[in-house]
C-alpha cells in the first residue's frame, strides 16, 4: 500500500471523519454524492480524507482522468488532489500524459527550481493554460522545504521526435553488452538515421511494412536495458540503462501507432498506450517509487473492464490498463468530469441525454461533487455517458461507459472554462 507518512496523517484521518460528519461536504440531492460547499481550491484534506483515504492507501497507482484536456475548472481539482496525495500519502513521483522526451525540460526545471527564479516550462505539457501554474509553484515550494525528499515529474507519453530516442540509443552502444542490439536496431528500424520531420515524413510515406524485426530488436533492447536498471550495481549506470529502456519503449509505440495508422484506429491508439503503460513501469522502478500518480485524458486512464467506444475509433485500452497487465499492481483510479466545458481545444457541447450522468447531475442541482462507481444513483441505468469532448451527432454525450468498469470514483464540476491558454508546442511532432 502507499505508505502514510507519520502519525500527524492518523490524526489528519480523524479530524477528517469529524468533518465529514460535521458540514465540511454537504449531501446534495442525488444519493451517494457528496456535495463541496467550497470551491476546489478550499476543499481540505480532512473533507478529502474520508472520501479517498481507504482506496488511496490499497493503491499502488492513483490515476486521474481529465475528460477534456486544458480545462480549468478540472485542473483544479487535480492540483488539490495532487496536493492531498503529496502530502499525505507519500507520492513522490508525477507521471503525466506528456512526452517522456519532451517532459525531461520541466523534470529538470523542478529539480532546481527552489535555486531559481525560472518560471516552469509550462508549454512542455499539452495544451497548457494559467491554471496549470498554481500546482508546479506549489510542487516547487514542497521540494523547498523538503529537499532530501522531493517530487519528481516526468511523462510517459509517444510524442517526440524519434531521432532524439534513437540519439539516446546510439550513445548506449558497447554498454552493458548491447552492440548486437543496436546494430540490429540500426539496421532494420525506421527512420533511425532521420534527422528531422522531412526525413520522418519521408520514411511514413514508404510505410513501415517489415517493421518486425525493427519491434523484435527494440523489445530486446528494452528487455536487456531494464535488467540492468534493476540490478542498480552503479546508480548513474542503472539511471543511463532505464533512460535507454524508456527511448527503446516510446520508439515501439511511436512506431507501432504509425503502423497499423492508416487500417485501424484501435491497433494504433493501443500501441501508444501500452507504450505509456511500460514506460509508466519504467518509471516506477527507474525511481523506486512505492507508488505514484498518474495524470492523463480519461481515455488512458480507463480500467478498460468492459468495452467503451472512444470517439467513435473503438474500445481503445488505457496506459493504466496495460500498467496492470504488465505488473498486476492495484489502480486506484478517477474520472475529472464537466457538464459544461471547454479548453485549449474549443467548446464542447451540453450532453442531451437522460443517460448522461453530467446532465444527470447538473439537473440534480449539483455544483462540485464526488461519488464512487457504487454511488446508489448509477443504478437507474446500466450504461451511462460521461463528457468525452462533446460534439454535436454522434458524440454529443461524449463516452458510453459501464461506471464501475472504467472508473472507481468521479470529481464533478458543473462548469469548466477556459480562461487563459499559454503558448504550447505542437502536441504530435514537437
Amino acid at each position: 500500500m502507499c505508505p502514510v507518512q507519520s502519525r500527524r496523517q492518523w490524526l489528519v484521518l480523524i479530524a477528517a471523519w469529524a468533518a465529514l460528519l460535521s458540514c465540511a461536504p454537504t449531501h446534495a440531492a442525488l444519493p451517494g454524492v457528496t456535495e463541496f460547499a467550497a470551491p476546489a481550491e478550499k476543499i481540505t484534506d480532512a473533507m478529502l480524507s474520508p472520501l479517498l483515504y481507504e482506496r488511496v492507501n490499497a493503491a499502488r497507482v492513483i490515476a486521474i482522468g481529465e475528460t477534456v484536456h486544458g480545462s480549468p475548472g478540472l485542473l483544479r481539482i487535480q492540483t488539490r488532489l495532487i496536493q492531498y496525495l503529496v502530502t499525505h500519502h507519500g507520492i513522490r513521483l508525477l507521471v503525466w500524459e506528456t512526452a517522456a522526451e519532451r517532459s525531461l525540460e520541466l523534470t529538470r526545471w523542478l529539480a532546481a527550481c527552489s535555486a531559481s527564479r525560472a518560471p516552469p516550462p509550462l508549454d512542455v505539457l499539452y495544451f497548457p493554460t494559467a491554471a496549470d501554474r498554481p500546482l508546479f509553484e506549489w510542487l516547487c515550494e514542497h521540494n523547498r522545504v523538503h529537499p532530501h525528499d522531493p517530487v519528481v515529474f516526468r511523462g510517459m507519453d509517444v510524442w517526440d521526435r524519434p531521432w532524439e530516442h534513437y540519439a539516446r540509443i546510439r550513445a548506449a552502444a558497447g554498454a552493458w553488452g548491447t552492440s548486437a542490439q543496436i546494430k540490429a536496431i540500426a539496421n532494420t528500424c525506421p527512420g533511425y538515421r532521420a534527422a528531422s520531420w522531412a526525413d520522418i515524413e519521408a520514411v511514413l510515406l514508404q510505410g513501415l511494412a517489415g517493421y518486425e524485426p525493427c519491434q523484435k530488436a527494440l523489445s530486446a533492447l528494452l528487455d536487456h536495458a531494464r535488467r540492468v536498471g534493476l540490478d542498480k550495481k552503479n546508480p548513474r549506470e542503472a539511471d543511463a540503462a532505464f533512460e535507454v529502456a524508456i527511448s527503446a519503449s516510446t520508439l515501439l509505440g511511436w512506431l507501432g501507432y504509425h503502423l497499423h495508422e492508416r487500417n485501424s484506429d484501435v491497433l494504433s491508439w493501443n500501441e501508444r498506450d501500452r507504450a505509456q503503460g511500460r514506460n509508466l513501469m519504467l518509471l516506477m522502478e527507474k525511481h523506486g517509487a512505492e507508488c505514484t500518480v498518474v495524470s492523463a485524458h480519461t481515455s488512458h486512464v480507463s480500467h478498460g473492464r468492459s468495452a467503451a467506444d472512444w470517439w467513435r475509433y473503438g474500445d481503445l485500452k488505457s496506459g493504466v490498463h496495460y500498467f496492470h497487465a504488465f505488473t498486476a499492481k492495484p489502480v486506484f483510479n478517477l474520472a475529472l468530469t464537466a457538464y459544461s466545458a471547454s479548453g485549449v481545444q474549443g467548446e464542447w457541447s451540453l450532453p442531451v441525454s437522460a443517460r448522461s450522468m453530467d446532465k444527470k447531475l447538473h439537473d440534480a442541482g449539483h455544483r462540485l461533487a464526488y461519488f464512487a462507481s457504487s454511488a446508489q444513483f448509477l443504478s437507474g441505468h446500466p450504461r451511462w455517458w460521461m463528457q468525452n469532448q462533446n460534439t454535436p451527432g454522434p458524440h454529443e454525450n461524449g463516452v458510453e461507459i459501464v461506471p464501475r468498469d472504467h472508473f472507481d470514483g468521479y470529481f464533478f464540476v458543473d462548469q469548466s472554462h477556459l480562461d487563459q491558454a499559454l503558448p504550447q508546442r505542437p502536441v504530435w511532432r514537437p
